[in-house]
């Protein structure tokens, strides 16, 4: 068996029945499809379905649809497909607006005990933390992507999360698959891009393990995070009420001021809110915390637009968190 299908056939459990693979028809994502196809056939009761997203942002959208279409009836795999209606997005990062749209699309079809395999690699991995980085990201976005998380009622699993690009390259031209390319992955107008196309190779140049040491770091942060995270826990327990959305601001400011950082940032998470940036954090724990109880004072961060927008509100001995989007 060879080492990129070993790391499916360790992921196949006796809960699940059903298999997912999000398949874009570029070069990761097909030597998956077939790593998981292989798998999947070599178990009794077991099912694979890929699926696939017609972003319609591209001339060759539809090219590329039908080449996956084609792709898995010649392997007998069964393919969903999606199109995407763009005219409705606006104004943020279309990067980031696609992406939500494909994630939930995946969450809307991915049952209870059910899989959901994507393709990220360790160049992936590598790339995201140079782009959080690069944005100011604290301990948990140095964490970089998640192997497995829970996705709607089901989980998404990155199975090759530890393996390079090289690796899926030479196992894709010794398969001999057909994949698609993408040319706006060339274009350096995007951040990703950028890094990738721009950035990486002059660090490879330098020091060519790069991405195996980064990989450490990533283990080591997520290890830091996980000893923050069961404290940050055990603080929010003495602070916390019996209502989910406020805290006791006396118990809270007693606390060393990083803890409390910590216990709003993980406090705003459990609300499913967005979380304060550091400076909103600084202003809250500096100052708002000791502003004048009598006056009902509130703190606000985002706007009534956008979703998960914060108000803070202070009555007696309660800090309030509520949504104003």
């Amino acid at each position: 068996m060879h080492p990129l299908e070993e790391k499916l056939n360790s992921l196949i459990d006796k809960k699940a029945k059903n298999y997912f693979v999000a398949y874009s028809g570029g070069i990761d994502s097909t030597v998956l499809l077939n790593c998981a196809n292989t798998i999947i056939k070599s178990h009794n009761g077991l099912s694979l379905v890929a699926l696939h997203i017609n972003h319609n942002y591209s001339d060759d959208s539809n090219a590329w649809k039908n080449h996956c279409i084609d792709f898995c009836n010649k392997r007998n795999i069964k393919i969903y497909t999606f199109d995407l209606d763009l005219s409705k997005l606006k104004g943020a990062s279309l990067e980031n607006q696609l992406r939500n749209l494909r994630y939930k699309v995946f969450e809307e079809n991915i049952g209870k005990d059910e899989k959901l395999f994507m393709a990220h690699h360790l160049d992936d991995n590598v790339e995201t933390l140079f782009l959080r980085l690069f944005r100011g990201t604290g301990l948990k976005g140095a964490k970089s992507i998640p192997f497995k998380r829970s996705l709607g009622k089901g989980e998404l699993v990155r199975p090759f999360l530890d393996v390079t690009k090289k690796d899926i390259k030479n196992y894709a031209a010794d398969k001999e698959l057909n994949f698609i390319s993408d040319k706006s992955n060339e274009d350096i107008n995007f951040d990703r891009n950028f890094i990738r196309n721009e950035i990486i190779p002059l660090i490879k140049k330098r020091w060519p393990k790069y991405n195996h040491n980064i990989k450490r770091f990533i283990t080591n942060a997520n290890e830091s995070y996980e000893i923050i995270k069961n404290q940050t826990e055990i603080d929010f327990s003495a602070v916390s009420s019996n209502k989910k959305d406020q805290i006791f601001l006396s118990k809270l400011i007693a606390l060393p001021k990083n803890r409390q950082k910590n216990i709003i940032i993980f406090w705003i998470d459990t609300l499913n809110l967005n979380p304060p940036n550091g400076k909103v954090l600084n202003e809250i724990v500096d100052k708002f915390v000791f502003a004048t109880k009598d006056k009902n004072p509130t703190f606000f961060w985002g706007t009534k637009e956008k979703k998960g927008s914060v108000c803070l509100k202070i009555k007696k001995d309660n800090l309030i968190a509520k949504s104003i989007s």
